[in-house]
């Protein structure tokens, strides 16, 4: 069995997949990623569809909705974010992942004279800062980064909340079965029709628990929309591209 994931060694999504057995394969992108599973290169991937704090990953349900691969499970991560650097440093950039960097800024609007910096991974970051010799840097990561790639713990618990939760998805070529469900779909661009739509998700007795619009391409300010549902094992009699049937398999606390 292999999975990939987006990031290194010591990354949030690394650290959730520690749960599952199976090779676990770090590629640079959430697209890479999706690519993978396509290619059958690997046999799973775990994409992040969003964050408690940060919000939505937009670029997951995108992929989602323009690939043909299935959500086969759902496992949820406490991320609790630390500040490390190289011993002796005088920190005057941060890097991160951008979702990390916004999930930390009480802690950076507290240090106006750093500058956070983006970065395409949060253990990446870790592993740059380590590497570079530059005692000006430091990095927002899992605190087992700072272990991996010899930093020194500067602060931990740095988010904004402590209840900071990221949802992820598994996904995979073949679907599956489960309680839950996605689904994208579009409504016609007149008044009352979603309000139409989501009374027949309430008549059907399927419970809701996300919703979010995507622009369509080339249909300036008309939408599509994405939702995770709590099927129960049927679906409800709408139209629709269905994304997969799942289980959430864990919640781990990193």
């Amino acid at each position: 069995m292999k999975i990939a994931y987006q990031g290194i060694e010591g990354s949030f999504s690394h650290r959730t997949l520690a749960q599952l057995p199976g090779l676990k394969v770090g590629l640079p992108t959430f697209r890479a990623v999706y690519q993978a599973v396509q290619k059958g290169e690997v046999d799973l991937g775990l994409l992040p569809i969003e964050n408690t704090l940060a919000g939505t990953i937009y670029e997951t349900i995108d992929l989602l909705h323009a690939g043909d691969l299935k959500i086969v499970g759902e496992m949820h991560t406490k991320v609790e974010h630390s500040l490390m650097a190289r011993p002796g440093a005088k920190i005057s950039k941060v890097l991160s992942h951008p979702k990390a960097l916004a999930q930390c800024t009480k802690l950076l609007d507290s240090h106006p004279e750093w500058e956070a910096v983006p970065h395409y991974d949060t253990a990446g970051a870790a592993a740059d800062v380590a590497h570079s010799g530059d005692l000006t840097l430091a990095a927002i990561a899992n605190r087992h980064a700072a272990d991996i790639y010899g930093l020194e713990l500067v602060s931990v618990g740095i988010q904004d909340h402590e209840e900071n939760y990221t949802r992820f998805f598994l996904i995979s070529k073949t679907g599956t079965t489960g309680r839950k469900g996605s689904i994208c779909f579009t409504i016609a661009h007149e008044p009352g029709k979603l309000a139409e739509l989501l009374h027949l998700f309430a008549k059907e007795g399927i419970n809701l628990t996300y919703i979010v619009s995507r622009p369509i391409v080339g249909k300036p300010f008309e939408y599509l929309f994405y939702v995770d549902l709590e099927i129960g094992g049927k679906w409800p009699p709408i139209e629709g591209k269905i994304l997969g049937t799942y289980e959430t398999i864990s919640h781990w606390r990193n």
